[in-house]
């Protein structure tokens, strides 16, 4: 009888490893969840009852801000013809009409009604309003808006978390519900999901985007329209463009599906840590990755402070659910440029609005941020 041979350490890691994550992703983990933070409900009430008027400056000042910082960048030149509608108040028109939620034809209206209060000389046709969709430079402000709300927490927002989402283009629609039916077709057919955007007859609008956890800000934002490519294409330039509006980035978290050796390499290259939860069959094989055994050992070493980190995931999450409760009617545009433009609206006035929440509930300075980002 041949005498049994004891596990190697790392053999003994790798087990471990394996029974930690296996409770976690059953839920039988002894996780000390952390003590829930204290909502002051009363700035929170006030912020309720200023919205409207907050939301009316801030894209006023975003806008303008946003403006002259790429008019500094570039020299504009004039065509010939009639001069178009100057682009920052076509983008003031566009992120009022998506805080609203209504269509191009109210949106004229709207633009009549609250023209002055955005710095609107005076009004434009819906359809001024519909081709807004379509212009180059519109998006081009709308992505400097994005960039310029994250200034007021640069250096405050250490943790991040990645994940990714589909909004419809139809009432009887539901990314969750048409991913799970992904997932069970997926065990019925004896193949692994990796991440591919679900399907259907009328394909979602599927974005990617990074929230930083304190702030609940949305730090860069990728949308497309091809279910081919997943969520994991994106994440090189998310993270990339993270790291540039914030350079004090400590943290990535993500679920499984980022669990991987490349996506733990380019967090470390970027000089944070990587946090995602590992498959149940993970390996200690390193592969060349220099990020990957690091990530390990951590939750090997330390599984509670480790899920401590990974947790905040949430935050994108909550994020994700705040922006479909804002805009509960599907994509209205038909036009696959416009429809992306769109649905990226929805995550730019999501952070106006979160800034003007935040200027409340802890004091955060906006106002003078977005004038001395102004020039």
């Amino acid at each position: 009888m041949c005498p049994r041979i004891a596990p190697s350490p790392a053999e003994q890691t790798g087990n471990f490893l394996r029974k930690v994550i296996d409770a976690v992703r059953s839920q039988d983990f002894p996780y000390d969840k952390r003590v829930p933070k204290k909502v002051d409900w009363r700035a929170y009430d006030l912020a309720q009852a200023h919205e409207m008027a907050d939301m009316l400056q801030i894209i006023r000042l975003s806008v303008e801000a946003a403006d002259r910082r790429l008019a500094s960048r570039s020299k504009r030149r004039r065509g010939r013809g009639h001069p178009p509608t100057p682009a920052a108040d076509v983008a003031k028109a566009l992120l009022m009409q998506s805080y609203l939620g209504v269509p191009n034809r109210v949106a004229e209206g709207i633009v009549r009604l609250l023209g002055p209060s955005l710095g609107l000389s005076e009004g434009f046709s819906y359809k001024t309003v519909e081709r807004g969709y379509g212009r180059p430079d519109v998006e081009a402000l709308l992505d400097e808006v994005l960039a310029l709300s994250n200034l007021p927490v640069k250096d405050l927002e250490k943790v991040f978390a990645v994940d990714g989402t589909g909004n419809s283009t139809r009432k009887r629609q539901n990314y969750a519900d048409a991913r799970a039916g992904q997932k069970r077709e997926g065990d019925r057919e004896g193949t692994k999901v990796v991440g591919a955007f679900p399907t259907g007859d009328h394909d979602f609008v599927y974005s990617v985007f990074v929230v930083g956890a304190v702030f609940k800000l949305i730090a860069s934002y990728r949308n497309t329209t091809r279910h081919d490519v997943g969520e994991l294409a994106a994440f090189p330039t998310l993270a990339r463009e993270t790291q540039a509006r914030h350079p004090a980035m400590e943290v990535m978290v993500g679920d499984g599906l980022y669990a991987g050796r490349p996506q733990c390499d380019l967090v470390t290259e970027l000089g944070a840590i990587a946090r995602f939860l590992p498959h149940r069959n993970v390996t200690l094989k390193r592969l060349g990755s220099v990020g990957w055994i690091p990530m390990l050992m951590a939750l090997y070493r330390d599984p509670q402070g480790w899920l401590r980190a990974y947790y905040q995931r949430e935050a994108s999450e909550s994020v994700n659910s705040v922006i479909k409760n804002d805009n509960p009617q599907p994509l209205r545009k038909r036009l696959e440029g416009r429809r992306l433009l769109e649905d990226k609206l929805r995550g730019v006035c999501y952070n106006l609005k979160r800034l003007c929440y935040l200027h409340y509930m802890v004091g955060l300075s906006v106002t003078p941020v977005l004038l001395s980002a102004a020039g």
